[in-house]
This record gives C-alpha cells, structure tokens and sequence, in this order.
C-alpha cells in the first residue's frame, strides 16, 4: 500500500480512538443533562403537591373557622330558645335553630372529605419527595461518572491529540483537509477498504456504502499512491494488502 494511505490509516486508527473518547463523554454527558432534567420535573411535581396541601389546608382552616362561627350563632340560638315568650317566638327560633346546625353538619361533612383529600396528597407528596431525592442523587452520581472519566482519559486523550497532530503534519494539506471532512461527516470514518462482491468475479464496492467500484479506480489504488474518494458517501477507499493485482 502507498506511503500517504499507510500514513492516512494510521490517522484514521488515532481518530477512531479519539472519537470513542468523544462519543464516551457525550454518553455521560447527555445523561447528566437527562438526570438534571429528571430532577428538576421531580422538584417542581414536588413543589405542586406542596401548594397544593397548603391550599387544601388553608380551605379546611376557612371551613373550620365558619363551623366556628356557626356553634356559636347554634349557642345564642340554644339560648334565645330558652328565653323565648310565645309560641311563635319558639318557633322562629327554633327554625333557625335546627338552619344553623343543618348548615354546620354540611360543613363538617365536607371537612372530613377535605381532610381524606389531604391525607392523600400528604402521601402523594411523601413519594415525590424521595423520586425527587433519588433523582438528586442520581444527578450527582452522573456528574461524579463524567468527572471521573475526565479524570482518566484526560493523559490518553492528550496523548492520541499530540499524535494526531504528528501524523497530520506528514500529511499534505489538501489531502488533509479530504480526510477531516470525511471524518467529521462520518464520525471518524473516513476511510473505507475496497471489498470484492464475489470471490470469483472482478467486481468490487466501497464497504462503507457499498456503492460498485470500476477496475480502473481499483487498480489505480493497486499500482498508485492515490488517494480517492468514494463517489457516494466520500470516505477514502483503499486496499488490503495483496487484496488485488493490477489489470491492464
């Protein structure tokens, strides 16, 4: 194999493991935006259930002030029916008696059912709390993990980046340029070997698109030191060593 696709393939080994590095780090990451983001849909789900038992409460605080108000306005009836002169008072009296304690059991009874409502979303609120605690966690358990591989694949990716340049510079620089974008379009692959369709046949393919090769570009990487790109996807082909011998 030519002398610049040998040096290319080295580059493209180096690239690959940089990549790796890179797609490892953006794993961890995107999960620590996802475990952020889980926290903080847990915090506010959290926070809702906390208003919301403090308006149930503040609901039930206004129906047992009014269940108040009432036993008293039951009292001073209790009483005036005690002093009442004339059957007709009595009966005034009376009505409005038996009115006032029809109203408070109405009451009563819907603060009971206030009160199971918020037992309820009490309990609610205790299961948010721990998602919401455990997602904390999970947060800082992600950031530790992305921390950590920093920590370890900080020297070796320094070490791949310094050798990358290296090699780079042996390079001639349009023949570079082809290589990074085809890097960058294919996530580090921007090579592709030629592979033969049939074991018996002269056809041939880019394995990285499969797209069918003429002889001519097959035996110009055989007998050359070209450098030629896929037509399709614009990876740089080459050959195995031995793979083919030149046609005339």
């Amino acid at each position: 194999m030519s002398s610049t696709l040998s040096e290319l393939r080295r580059l493209q080994e180096i690239e690959l493991q940089l990549v790796t590095i890179r797609r490892n780090r953006e794993a961890k990451t995107r999960r620590v935006e996802v475990q952020r983001n889980r926290a903080r849909q847990a915090e506010i789900r959290f926070n809702e259930n906390h208003a919301a038992v403090q308006s149930q409460q503040m609901r039930i605080d206004e129906f047992s002030l009014e269940i108040a108000t009432h036993e008293e306005s039951v009292e001073k009836h209790r009483t005036a029916l005690n002093k009442a002169k004339t059957n007709n008072e009595y009966a005034a009296v009376l009505t409005a008696l038996n009115t006032e304690k029809a109203d408070n059991l109405k009451l009563e009874t819907s603060v009971f059912q206030m009160m199971d409502e918020l037992s309820k979303v009490k309990s609610a609120g205790a299961e948010l709390e721990t998602e919401w605690k455990k997602t904390v966690s999970d947060v800082a358990a992600a950031e530790e993990a992305l921390r950590l591989f920093d920590t370890e694949s900080d020297s070796e990716l320094k070490r791949l980046q310094s050798e990358r340049e290296s090699f780079a510079r042996s390079i001639e620089p349009a023949i570079l340029s082809l290589f990074d974008r085809a890097a960058q379009r294919h996530e580090g692959e921007a090579m592709a070997t030629v592979v033969k369709l049939r074991p018996r046949g002269d056809e041939w393919a880019c394995a990285g698109c499969n797209m069918k090769l003429t002889l001519e570009i097959v035996n110009s990487l055989a007998t050359r030191d070209d450098v030629k790109m896929c037509g399709v996807c614009g990876r740089i082909m080459y050959l195995e060593r031995g793979e083919v011998k030149a046609r005339g």
